[in-house]
């Protein structure tokens, strides 16, 4: 993915820089006051990486970021690195604009739903964008939007999280962290709903509006709009004030509802990408590389069990040995099928 002839590889590491600077000036002064809570809530921001990070594995049944882990982590260091900074900047400046134009009561409910739906899900898209041009060729499908987009969203979401902590700890009246603290539960709690999701779900249009060149205008254009919208919308609807008589209500209303959003979509994600793997095995059988048959196995968990089954090879070794077998298969088919053209939607 290091792309030194490329104007946009350098426009990427200059955002990346210039963001964390800008993350840095904003943040350095809280910090210096409450780098202790940071510290205290810093287990939760690691526990909300590796919970949604081992989630995004586990939606990609296939395996499809194997080929792909270069553009992933350079998506994870735009949402870390260059979203969280930028948006700050721009958010603030944001909801002043909204404020004069529109006064302080409609202000203090929607400025922070408005300004965070524009900006923060601009800053992801545009850095989900940069590294969908970069790797054209590797990127095509749903799930390569889905994962790119949620890594660079729970880029986002981590560093963010450790801002809300820092800035929790200059309301503590007691000169402790349970402030910081229980903003790091709270955010690990309600993290399914965060950034990963909605970039995810935005990354799905991006990547398949910027690399299927093989679709009318029209085509990539349609889909951007609805994943895109649907990611910026979702973070809207998420930000937006509760009505003050059930607020948790809601909060666990709208939980609900974005998951079950996000499990009609990632369904569709996932019957794709089952077509494109089918395919995939097709051509490989058909051209003499591959047999037909343990490949066939390898189409979903359900079907690997079986196959592991049915070999009935005992110990907790020949088990490891054979999981292993049948991770080494599906990276080869995804490594296959990046080389065979096969794309899918057609």
């Amino acid at each position: 993915m290091i792309q030194p002839k490329s104007p946009l590889f350098w426009v990427y590491c200059l955002v990346t820089t210039f963001g964390l600077a800008a993350l840095v000036v904003q943040i350095a002064p809280v910090a210096a006051l409450t780098w202790r809570d940071i510290l205290a809530g810093l287990p939760f921001t690691l526990a909300t990486f590796a919970v949604f990070g081992g989630l995004l594995c586990q939606l990609d049944r296939l395996r499809a970021r194997a080929p792909i882990r270069g553009p992933l982590v350079m998506g994870f260091l735009w949402g870390a690195l260059a979203g969280p900074g930028i948006a700050m900047y721009a958010n603030d400046h944001n909801m002043r604009v909204i404020q004069n134009l529109a006064g302080d009561a409609f202000a203090g409910d929607w400025q922070a739903p408005i300004s965070a739906a524009i900006v923060e899900e601009a800053v992801k898209g545009i850095g989900v964008f940069a590294v969908a041009w970069l790797a054209k060729p590797l990127l095509n499908r749903p799930m390569h939007g889905l994962l790119l987009g949620g890594c660079t969203g729970l880029g986002f979401q981590v560093v963010e999280d450790v801002t809300y902590e820092a800035n929790a700890g200059l309301l503590s009246a007691q000169d402790d962290s349970s402030n910081a603290v229980l903003v790091g539960i709270l955010r690990l709690l309600t993290g399914i709903t965060s950034h990963w999701l909605l970039t995810a779900l935005a990354g799905i249009g991006i990547v398949l509006a910027t690399t299927r060149s093989d679709w009318s205008r029209k085509r990539r254009a349609q889909v951007f709009a609805v994943f895109y919208l649907l990611g910026a919308a979702l973070h809207f609807g998420w930000d937006a004030p509760s009505p003050a008589s059930i607020p948790v209500g809601s909060i666990f209303a709208r939980t609900l509802l974005y998951v079950l959003i996000f499990a009609v979509v990632y369904g569709w994600v996932v019957q794709t990408e089952r077509h494109w793997f089918r395919a995939v095995v097709a051509w490989a059988v058909a051209r003499g590389i591959a047999p037909a048959g343990e490949l066939s196995t390898l189409i979903s968990h359900r079907s690997r069990r079986r196959a592991r089954a049915a070999e009935r090879l005992d110990g907790p070794r020949n088990r490891r040995d054979q999981r292993r077998r049948q991770r080494v298969l599906l990276d080869w088919v995804q490594e296959a099928g990046a080389r065979s053209g096969i794309r899918y939607p057609p």
